[in-house]
């Protein structure tokens, strides 16, 4: 990986929460970063010094990647119908139903297989022309990645950094992802956990600035995945590297990503900040618990104002309105449900990433 710039603040008089400040937008802490080095020169002055390969996105821009009419055939199959989209310095999540486009846009940024019209930039580089320079600064954990299942953990990793050339710490690296405890264990008796925090650490090697991750929370158990979303969130904080995920568990993206995309049929339907995405497209929504949501589901269907029912639970009710009076509704619901003997225990308002992307699909 080709050494990067280095940005060069001389501060006179002010101290180091100032510098934590003007970065704080970009959750860059300067003063904390690991390749942070703070010292005086001869004229007594604080001399910061900081990496342009974790910073970039915070000094030159917050977009990372940029697509643009993004187009790609597969005979008679539009994978990529002039697909369109931004994301920006953070953690982003990419979703979609199978099918979408997903992977085909995640191999068109990879530079793995070439568009067929459109533009895709990367790093403020052309996927088309650089795509060996792209590949020197960004991390990638496939779906289902495959290991040499003999080797230790600490070994494979090694390896991995000698073809990066790089001098890479392994036990700073196995750290930051909580896998050190597990340097000397072999691959094959590591556990799906483990696993998934091996293919972070592998795509950390080299410092990149940006790690695509697919899937990376499939076939792990719930403590698993709680706790390798936290390694994410803190390696994007406490280093300054963003994240492409792509992931069919939309709670788990609302609790790690700053801004998400819904695609389908090769198309970007929304894309913005979750909780802009989430308060403009679930707004209208209710989850009601009831003794008997079958039973209640088609009454239900002939209040005024509601717009669908759907059964989303063995006790739960999903109603979607077109007006925003949440007492009417209440009464009229339980006005149903005392005609069908069901008994009403609960209605409050939907505010989920889930609940917007169902709406978002139905309506796109």
């Amino acid at each position: 990986m080709n050494d990067s710039p280095i940005i060069k603040l001389f501060v006179v008089g002010f101290p180091k929460p100032f510098i934590k400040c003007v970065y704080k937008a970009h959750w860059i802490t300067l003063t904390s970063h690991p390749q942070f080095n703070g010292k005086k020169d001869t004229n007594n002055r604080i001399q910061y010094s900081y990496c342009l390969s974790l910073g970039e996105a915070a000094l030159k821009g917050n977009t990372i990647v940029s697509v643009h009419n993004l187009t790609k055939r597969f005979g008679n199959i539009i994978a990529l119908d002039k697909l369109s989209l931004r994301m920006d310095y953070g953690v982003f999540g990419l979703i979609g139903p199978n099918g979408a486009g997903k992977t085909t846009l995640l191999r068109i940024l990879l530079g793995l297989i070439e568009a067929d019209g459109g533009s895709s930039i990367v790093l403020e580089q052309d996927t088309a022309t650089h795509s060996f320079e792209i590949r020197q600064r960004i991390g990638v954990l496939h779906e289902r990645p495959t290991y040499p299942s003999s080797l230790t953990v600490g070994h494979f990793l090694k390896r991995v950094s000698n073809l990066y050339e790089t001098s890479e710490d392994i036990d700073i690296l196995l750290k930051r992802v909580e896998l050190l405890n597990a340097k000397e264990r072999r691959i094959r008796a590591l556990s799906a956990g483990m696993h998934q925090k091996l293919g972070i650490a592998q795509a950390l090697i080299g410092k990149p600035e940006l790690v695509f991750l697919d899937e990376p929370t499939s076939n792990l158990d719930v403590m698993a995945r709680v706790d390798l979303l936290r390694t994410i969130r803190d390696v994007h904080r406490n280093e300054g590297v963003s994240f492409c995920i792509i992931s069919h568990v939309l709670s788990e993206l609302e609790r790690v990503c700053d801004n998400v995309a819904f695609i389908n049929k090769g198309k970007t339907v929304v894309q913005g900040p979750i909780q802009e995405i989430i308060n403009e497209y679930s707004s209208n929504q209710y989850n009601v618990v009831v003794s008997d949501p079958h039973i209640l589901c088609k009454d239900l269907q002939t209040i005024n104002d509601v717009m669908h029912v759907e059964v989303t639970g063995a006790k739960t009710l999903t109603i979607m309105v077109t007006t925003n009076n949440p007492k009417q509704l209440r009464t009229d619901i339980e006005r149903c449900a005392r005609l069908k003997g069901v008994n009403v225990y609960e209605m409050e308002k939907s505010h989920s990433l889930e609940q917007a992307f169902v709406e978002v699909m139905r309506n796109g």
